[in-house]
């Protein structure tokens, strides 16, 4: 019986010898070791019984490498039979626990580098926020006012301004005003005779249809809109400043005044600009070429 197995043994060990060995990951057989001298060494490392159970060691051990950039924790295993792999080295616990701790430094600072960003520009925003409250209020009124507020309420506020301006600006209140105008001048000849301009173009057209034709010329640049959106409150304060300076107004009244007489007059710049655009969009006409006598001959 024993005689039996050692037989079959032998057998199948001189069948596994004598099957051509071709590495899985290189594909180079046999015959390819001479092009390959740091390939020479074979291993069987899993379970497996067919050609594939052979690897060359050099490259096992950068297949290794590999998954181990990619997960630091990858336990080597055979990707057919899902055998572990069995890896003799010399265990330094210090080197194992700096790549352990490397390793986790690199799976927590993308979230650190997010948390990092939000948080400097949270903080920016606040600084924003407090610098616009000293020039619209004046830097006394803003100081008292600060130092009676709740300091989580104050970084709140402070911190959202600017978000309040850029959404305030994003909103085109130009073309409802204009959408407005439109139906005012349609049902008030006397307003038709003040703005002459507008009589030139169809009011009775459908809403959508002048929506859509006004995107013609009313494309925001990102860039613009957010530089117009932070700076609104430095224009204000500028103009309040050079219309009403011999006025007795406090700062922040000043700064209302001068923001609404600039958003006013900056409104009706670009509805006119806007709507004359679209008069010209509208008589817009491709004329014939004049042919003069000396090209008829």
């Amino acid at each position: 019986m024993e005689s039996s197995i050692i037989g079959q043994r032998s057998t199948s060990s001189s069948q596994e010898t004598s099957e051509p060995k071709m590495c899985w990951i290189c594909l180079c057989t046999d015959d390819d070791n001479d092009d390959y001298e740091n390939n020479r060494e074979w291993v069987s490392p899993c379970k497996c019984r067919s050609s594939t159970r052979w690897v060359h060691q050099g490259c096992v051990l950068r297949w290794i490498d590999e998954k181990l950039k990619e997960n630091l924790f990858f336990k080597a295993h055979c990707p057919l039979c899902l055998t572990q792999y069995i890896e003799q080295h010399k265990v330094n616990y210090l080197v194992l626990l700096l790549d352990i701790l490397d390793g986790a430094a690199n799976f927590i600072s993308p979230f650190l580098t997010v948390g990092v960003t939000i948080t400097a520009f949270c903080w920016s925003a606040a600084s924003y926020g407090i610098l616009t409250i000293i020039q619209v209020m004046g830097k006394r009124e803003a100081i008292t006012m600060m130092k009676n507020t709740n300091p989580y309420i104050l970084l709140l506020v402070s911190a959202s301004i600017p978000f309040w301006l850029i959404f305030g600006k994003l909103k085109n209140w130009g073309e409802n005003l204009m959408l407005f105008i439109w139906r005012l001048t349609s049902q008030l000849p006397l307003l038709r005779t003040i703005m002459p301009s507008f009589v030139c173009e169809p009011v009775n057209e459908p809403v959508n249809n002048l929506r859509n034709r006004q995107r013609v010329f009313s494309i925001d640049i990102p860039d613009t809109t957010l530089c117009a959106a932070l700076l609104l409150p430095t224009s204000a304060v500028t103009v309040g400043n050079l219309l009403f300076h011999s006025c007795s107004y406090s700062s922040l009244q000043k700064t209302l005044l001068g923001g609404l007489v600039y958003i006013a007059v900056k409104g009706a710049i670009r509805i006119y600009q806007r709507q004359q655009n679209l008069i010209r969009e509208k008589t817009l006409k491709v004329l014939e070429y004049p042919i003069t006598d000396d090209e008829n001959n």
